[in-house]
């Protein structure tokens, strides 16, 4: 047992190092079994909105954690490597083989392995049913009583765990086994040789960047988005690790080679110290930089979308209720089965008239189209750059918009909902007509996936059935076949006597066979809390993740250099500069390499800002200014958030130099 107490008791000697290495397995342990958990909770599958979107987002989520906790736990690991090289090398001279270092090593991964995976379970299971009641809470369903412990989760983070633990001690017996007494004993004051500028990375570093924000600037169609989002970030990513590797001991030579600049002691020291210190934490950075960038992107785009959300059912849903009953290619105004449907809808509404108030009941006919100057162009439809069109009458509209517009034959009015139609005239097929009345304002589309909606409307019913007619000529060459369909729109007075109304009318519906279906506000809000809400909470939740990841790399990045800056501190002392000039020239080091990934995150949000927001109009929302505000307001809370940290480990770092 003497290698079991021996690895027990290097842990405790390297406590500085193990807590914060430990407390991040316990913590990634218990994210991992929450987010699975709630991918398995029957509950999630029960809830009012009858969708299997919060399971399926949460699987997501339990995939990319699980892959994401594999790399960060070997890379931080890889910082506990580097500073006990030095242990293992006098190990080895002292006389302890590397087979018996090896089996301290498998100890230490042993204990490291129990107790993260066991008190993470533990923290996961007692944090699971609070991340439940939150996501009930965000989406506003109902909560189901009693307290769930997932199995197959726990199971899913033991093997996930411990095959992870399994090869990071493998990985590590490698570098001892590999490694001569001699490197490991030097591995911690090996001198660094000067940095060669690598032109060529440098280059392709910037090609690699410039190409990712030319594909989100340049990204105008949102069809073609979400597949040019993930080949850009891929770009960006390629380039920032270029760039961090090459490009900046680019900058820093070139800022050598100015004598002007160079020759003065703060920029001397600094410059140099920086050009050293970037051939080892390059990749450091770049990492800090990436999750960075990762949270500030989700968390906005998330959050954005939370918001947007209640903009967005009111604008497609303006009524608590809408019924639509759609009749194409009807031989007459209506076929004899949407007449049948009119009536018996209007027959039960006015029996239950005490829990509903109409807001409108009228015909109409829609379509997807573009407008290319003054002309209809039914087709084609490209998201993007068209319209839905809804045609209707001005009795209609003004019954229920509060509009007293008047119109002679040949005259229509013309409303849009976020464009200004310019033109005097609107041909709709064969026929031009003078546009009387142009506004500006929200209307409803009632169809997803538009980017602009347009009213048009005409004097009287005969026109209606004359342009609805000129429709169905367009479609199938056969004059006479119409495209007219019927909506009855009402708002709650009573929702519990409605729901048995919402009954009647559904099973009414479907005794007929014409397509019709009936909108409520309420169900689309729970559908909608559904899928934003669901993406909100992942998003936090891998946000939470990314932020610990890059908390750690800092703190790990702090002490490796903490203890390497120590013997240079002593070194500047004792080449003539005082102690206050040390501690500036260190400090404006530290500071400037420190916050690097924090302003290049940034400029990495700001370019992304563009392909983002034509991602976030799939959503059928278009509203910039909302997304660069939770964008602005993001980056602000996680600088904050990055100060702090740098203040606490700037402590740690100067406690050990100044030691």
């Amino acid at each position: 047992m003497l290698y079991a107490r021996l690895a027990a008791d290097n842990i405790k000697k390297n406590g500085k190092a193990y807590v914060p290495y430990i407390s991040s397995c316990v913590v990634t342990v218990a994210m991992f079994y929450i987010i699975r958990s709630l991918s398995l909770n029957k509950g999630l599958w029960n809830f009012k909105m009858g969708s299997t979107i919060i399971p399926q987002l949460m699987f997501f989520g339990a995939v990319v954690t699980g892959i994401f906790a594999a790399i960060f736990l070997f890379y931080i690991n890889s910082f506990l490597m580097k500073r006990r090289k030095k242990e293992f090398g006098l190990y080895n001279v002292l006389g302890m083989g590397k087979g018996h270092i090896s089996r301290v090593v498998a100890f230490e991964t042993l204990y490291v392995t129990i107790i993260s995976v066991f008190l993470g379970l533990g923290v996961g299971i007692g944090l699971d049913k609070l991340m439940y009641l939150i996501i009930a809470r965000i989406i506003g369903a109902d909560v189901t009583l009693g307290f769930y412990v997932s199995f197959e989760a726990a199971v899913n983070a033991l093997i996930l765990f411990g095959t992870v633990f399994f090869l990071i001690m493998l990985n590590s017996i490698r570098q001892i086994c590999f490694s001569k007494p001699i490197e490991l004993l030097m591995s911690g004051s090996r001198g660094e040789k000067e940095p060669k500028t690598k032109i060529t990375m440098t280059v392709l570093g910037v090609l690699c960047l410039g190409g990712g924000y030319f594909i989100s600037i340049t990204t105008t169609d949102v069809r073609d988005a979400v597949e040019m989002f993930f080949f850009a970030v891929l770009l960006v990513i390629i380039g920032t690790y270029m760039l961090f590797t090459a490009g900046s001991v680019f900058l820093l030579k070139a800022l050598k080679k100015n004598k002007s600049y160079y020759y003065k002691t703060k920029h001397f020291t600094s410059v140099s110290g920086m050009l050293y210190r970037m051939k080892k934490n390059a990749a450091g950075l770049a990492n800090i930089c990436i999750l960075s960038t990762m949270v500030l992107v989700m968390l906005s785009t998330t959050s954005c979308l939370m918001i947007a959300a209640e903009i967005m059912l009111n604008y497609n849903y303006p009524f608590d209720v809408s019924i639509q009953l759609f009749d194409a290619y009807g031989n007459g105004e209506n076929s004899l089965n949407t007449l049948k449907q009119l009536e018996s809808i209007r027959t039960i509404l006015n029996e239950n008239s005490g829990c509903i108030e109409i807001k409108g009941d009228y015909d109409y006919f829609g379509l997807h189209c573009d407008i290319k100057d003054n002309a209809v162009d039914a087709g084609s439809y490209n998201i993007g750059f068209s319209t839905v069109m809804t045609v209707m009458t001005a009795e209609d509209h003004n019954k229920f918009s509060g509009d007293n517009i008047t119109l002679k034959d040949n005259e229509i009015a013309v409303i849009t909902s976020n464009y200004d139609y310019k033109y005097e005239t609107l041909k709709l097929f064969d026929k031009e007509y003078t546009v009387k009345k142009k506004a500006r304002r929200n209307v409803n589309s009632h169809v997803s996936f538009a980017d602009t909606v347009t009213v048009v409307i005409v004097n009287d019913r005969d026109t209606l059935l004359n342009i609805s007619g000129d429709y169905g000529e367009f479609l199938d060459g056969v004059r006479g076949h119409f495209f007219l369909d019927h909506r009855i729109d009402f708002d709650i007075t009573d929702r519990g006597l409605w729901e048995q109304t919402k009954e009647e009318i559904i099973k009414e519906l479907e005794n007929v066979s014409s397509y019709s279906f009936v909108e409520d506000r309420e169900q689309a809000r729970a559908d909608y809390m559904s899928v934003y809400g669901g993406l909100f909470f992942l998003g936090a939740f891998l946000g939470l993740l990314f932020t610990m990841a890059a908390i750690l790399i800092i703190y790990y990045k702090q002490i490796s250099e903490g203890y390497e800056d120590k013997s240079r501190y002593e070194i500047m002392q004792n080449v003539g500069m005082s102690k206050s000039e040390v501690k500036a020239s260190i400090h404006s080091q530290v500071l400037t390499v420190f916050f690097l990934p924090l302003i290049v995150a940034g400029i990495h949000s700001v370019f992304a800002f563009p392909i983002i927001s034509r991602m976030i109009e799939l959503a059928d929302f278009s509203g910039d200014w909302l997304l660069a505000c939770c964008m602005g307001g993001c980056f602000l809370a996680y600088a904050v958030l990055y100060v702090v940290i740098y203040l606490v480990t700037a402590r740690g770092y100067y406690r050990i130099v100044s030691a």
